[in-house]
């Protein structure tokens, strides 16, 4: 093997000193030229590469303007540290292609966090507005044609721009109202105040935005009917978002009430009849301020929380409905204003009070032990009560001393266990209910519920008591009568049990709601 090295290194000629010096530079530069391009070709593929991940893993959009930046900086980068013939000549084009290329990379990755992914950061997913995306695009594209015809090509940007800026003085002239809606636009968007599916109150429209586009700002009203505002006018007036930054907010309805109800029993009324309207939230709870002391009646301003606006009507409806059962109910008038002489004539035949009472008296179960006297006494003192649709005549788990009869309408008795409501009967006329939390103090089992408009007679513990404290005696007959009641209603008589264990079940029944009956009246 070694005579075979030897043999070529004889055989092969030596170049004369000439030759080496002619041939070197020559072979210089195509070395120089290899290891260009196999670097170019290195960084142009690694970005490829990157940018298959970026494309890939990160999803920005980057497109075909990539490929040319990779290329562009393919060719840039090993001009930096080699020494590449022609360099002077097509040095100045590869640095323009990098700085033109890098800005539509750095547009792209623009819009995809600042526009596609954060848009306005508060968990809305709010698109920008496209024109907005692409004025930002040419500002970039400008700027960067600007640094390559400045820095590196040496024109002279500053006097193009002012030949540039008279014309843009003309078209800003005769686009004057366009661009303020634009910047309006850019205004209403980074601010924050308001995007689509906010209700505002513009004027005295309650609308909801649908889209704020370059020119305007385009909302729906409670009828359906489609409002287009120019940008620069939105933002102009003073506007109301019932949306932003939370839906929660509060509403205020003020009524005039009579001089003669005292203001605390006036704000438990209004207070109950606003927290059983539907769409007002419990929490927080409702307010009622005495405002003002007017001609004909003392002003009361109620304040209530809601969190879906484009149920506004609806919310005002039931409060005022549920105002107007509850002042009824509790005796508790409108009046009307002292200027004007009204005579007030019902639309209905007014209701017998006393026969309806009387009539109502006859389906209780305790009626039976009442002389004549006491139950004139009972039709002078209980109550009608007019309860609406929808509303609670009693409600579950209430501290309250009062029964019911129901003369006309409907009701569910409605059961809460473990979260869950379940409707255990429907009630009508000539039905009692609340009969134990009259007589023994005992709190609701279940909430009736008003199906349509109903007439009830109330029997209070106020009006029962005096009748008790004229004769106690009646706590006997009442117990023993509560005592029969419960053995029917458990089913004890129709067990096979003798005389003596019927006896004695009585008496304990009997003697126990004795009891619970003294304590309860006092007696």
């Amino acid at each position: 093997m070694t005579s075979f090295f030897l043999f070529l290194a004889q055989a092969t000629p030596v170049p004369s000193p000439a030759q080496a010096e002619a041939v070197t530079p020559l072979t210089d530069g195509i070395n120089l030229a290899v290891i260009y391009t196999s670097i170019a070709l290195a960084i142009y593929l690694g970005l490829l590469i990157v940018g298959r991940w970026i494309k890939r893993q990160l999803h920005v959009p980057l497109g075909w303007f990539f490929n040319l930046f990779a290329l562009s900086m393919g060719l840039f980068l090993p001009m930096q540290f080699l020494a590449v013939p022609g360099e002077k000549l097509f040095g100045e084009h590869v640095d323009a292609a990098v700085v033109l290329t890098g800005a539509f990379v750095a547009i792209s990755f623009l819009r995809h966090y600042l526009f596609d992914i954060a848009a306005r950061g508060d968990g809305t997913n709010a698109k920008v507005p496209k024109f907005l995306s692409q004025i930002i695009s040419i500002i970039i594209f400008l700027a960067a044609l600007a640094i390559v015809l400045q820095v590196i090509y040496g024109q002279q940007v500053p006097g193009l721009l002012a030949g540039a800026g008279i014309v843009g003085l003309v078209l800003g002239l005769a686009l004057q109202d366009t661009l303020s809606n634009i910047f309006s636009g850019f205004a209403i968007y980074f601010g924050g105040q308001f995007k689509a599916g906010d209700w505002l109150k513009v004027g005295d429209h309650n609308a909801e935005i649908m889209e704020v586009n370059w020119r305007s700002t385009r909302l729906r009203t409670e009828d359906n009917i489609y409002l287009d505002i120019p940008n620069s006018n939105i933002t102009k007036e003073t506007v109301v978002n019932f949306t932003h930054p939370t839906p929660l907010h509060a509403l205020r309805i003020e009524i005039g009430l009579d001089y003669e109800v005292p203001p605390t029993r006036v704000r438990q009324v209004l207070i109950e009849a606003v927290q059983m309207a539907e769409y007002v939230v419990s929490e927080p709870a409702p307010t009622v301020f005495l405002k003002d002391f007017a001609a004909s009646s003392i002003t009361y301003e109620i304040k209530f929380w809601m969190n879906d606006h484009s149920k506004y009507e609806e919310t005002n409806s039931a409060v005022r409905t549920n105002l107007w059962y509850a002042l009824r109910r509790a005796n508790i008038s409108i009046p009307y204003p002292i200027q004007l002489e009204a005579h007030y004539e019902p639309s209905t035949p007014a209701v017998d009070r006393k026969a309806l009472i009387s009539e109502a008296l006859g389906k209780i179960f305790f009626a039976e032990c009442l002389n004549g006297t006491q139950i004139a006494q009972l039709i002078d003192r209980a109550q009608v009560s007019h309860f609406g649709q929808g509303e609670q005549i009693i409600r579950q788990g209430q501290h309250d001393s009062s029964m019911y009869v129901i003369m006309e309408g409907r009701a569910d008795i409605v059961v809460e266990a473990s979260g869950v409501s379940r409707t255990v009967a429907t009630i009508g006329a000539g039905d009692c209910i609340g009969e134990m939390s009259l007589l023994t103090g005992e709190c609701r089992s279940a909430t009736v519920l008003a199906l349509e408009d109903t007439h009830a007679v109330e029997i209070s513990k106020a009006t029962l008591a005096p009748l008790i404290a004229e004769s106690p005696e009646l706590l006997e007959v009442l117990s023993d009568l509560l005592a029969r009641r419960r053995m029917q209603n458990e089913g004890v008589l129709a067990r096979a049990l003798s005389e003596a264990q019927l006896s004695a079940t009585h008496e304990d029944y009997r003697s126990g709601f004795l009891t619970k009956l003294k304590s309860f009246f006092a007696i």
